[in-house]
């Protein structure tokens, strides 16, 4: 004779095993003493369980909750501030990356050319000269980047720690 499994003795000891399936476990039961003894345990059990009682609410749960979100809302504005600073100095970042790549390309087209290496040669100091100013402009432009970064993200000190 096959037995009933502990989950079909659960449903039927707290009521959820119903119809027909429910009605074939309990006249198994009537008729299985191995079976019916674990019932008896398996109710036992429940009638238990179903008397314990959820404990009180604590007073100060409310207040905890909220100041969990707002830690949790701190987090993400921060992560967020992170994330819109990064953009700047990503595009920093590949502005250069292109610029020194695309220099690279310049030279060497115009060393293919004969004529274009008298022009470089006589526009030469032009471009010596000129570096100065180049200079002075990507530095103010990282400078502009670096105080929008500064302003965007807080200090460590100042985040709020979980």
């Amino acid at each position: 004779m096959k037995h009933l499994t502990d989950t079909q003795l659960q449903g039927l000891a707290d009521g959820t095993l119903r119809g027909p399936e429910g009605l074939a476990a309990r006249e198994h039961c009537d008729g299985c003493a191995e079976c019916g003894r674990e019932l008896t345990g398996w109710s036992a059990l429940s009638t238990r369980l179903s008397a314990l009682r959820d404990p009180a609410t604590p007073l100060d749960f409310t207040a905890t909750v909220l100041a969990a979100v707002e830690v949790r809302e701190a987090q993400l504005t921060s992560r967020r501030h992170t994330l819109l600073a990064a953009v700047p100095a990503a595009a920093l970042a590949v502005f250069a990356v292109v610029g020194w790549a695309f220099s690279l390309q310049i030279g060497k087209l115009v060393d293919d050319f004969a004529t274009a290496r008298t022009v470089i040669g006589v526009l030469g100091p032009v471009f010596t000269a000129m570096r100065l100013p180049l200079g002075i402009g990507a530095f103010v432009l990282f400078a502009v980047v670096l105080i929008a970064l500064s302003r965007t993200l807080r200090p460590t000190y100042a985040r709020v720690e979980t």
